[in-house]
């Protein structure tokens, strides 16, 4: 109990240390921190001439953007070619009409008429008698309200039927049922559009 008074004697004497440094004028702050608050950047360390410095240490060096650039980059082409898992069978990469036929049915499947009709051709031809913009809005219905096909197309083919054309073939499959279908592409201006599509089988 003889320490109590001595506890009592700090505390009191800690409250007017305190007291005293925050009552202190705004132009002479509590004593000690002159130092931290006129300290400036110093230059860096020199290493002693024996001392070889690491590549590490040295600074960044970022080289100049190559003026006409050929590839991402020279070597090992990592960018340029896609690894192994991810080249498709024959290691050839998809036909640009693929890509947009494989785009049609992924927008079809989102239920996203706009990106769909956005794939057809100014040029394109309806099957049937009722005429390309019949066909369309029918289409432009059945993708906004109508079945849904699988996000994926099967047995995907490609055949060139000129430099600027294609035809693709694939089955479409709409939960169990499922259409062998025929499409046709030209390249434009814009790129690869669809200008004639038919059904092939009812599978």
């Amino acid at each position: 109990m003889r320490s109590t008074p001595l506890r009592l004697l700090f505390a009191a004497l800690s409250v007017a240390i305190v007291a005293g440094c925050s009552s202190g004028s705004p132009t002479r702050p509590c004593e000690g921190n002159t130092e931290y608050l006129t300290a400036v950047e110093r230059p860096p360390l020199q290493l002693p001439p024996e001392i070889t410095p690491t590549e590490r240490m040295q600074p960044l060096a970022i080289p100049p953007v190559d003026p006409n650039p050929t590839v991402l980059d020279p070597a090992p082409r990592c960018l340029d070619q896609p690894p192994r898992y991810f080249a498709r069978k024959g290691g050839t990469a998809a036909d640009p009409a693929e890509e947009v036929v494989r785009a049609w049915n992924s927008a079809w499947a989102a239920r996203q008429p706009d990106a769909v009709l956005r794939t057809y051709s100014s040029a394109f031809q309806a099957p049937g008698e009722a005429g390309s913009a019949a066909f369309l809005d029918q289409r432009e219905q059945q993708v906004a309200t109508g079945r849904a096909p699988d996000a994926k197309l099967e047995d995907v083919t490609v055949a060139a039927a000129g430099p600027d054309r294609r035809v693709v073939t694939f089955v479409q499959r709409f939960g169990d049922g499922a259409l062998r279908k025929e499409l046709t592409l030209v390249k434009e201006p814009a790129g690869w559009r669809i200008v004639s599509e038919r059904t092939i089988e009812v599978l």
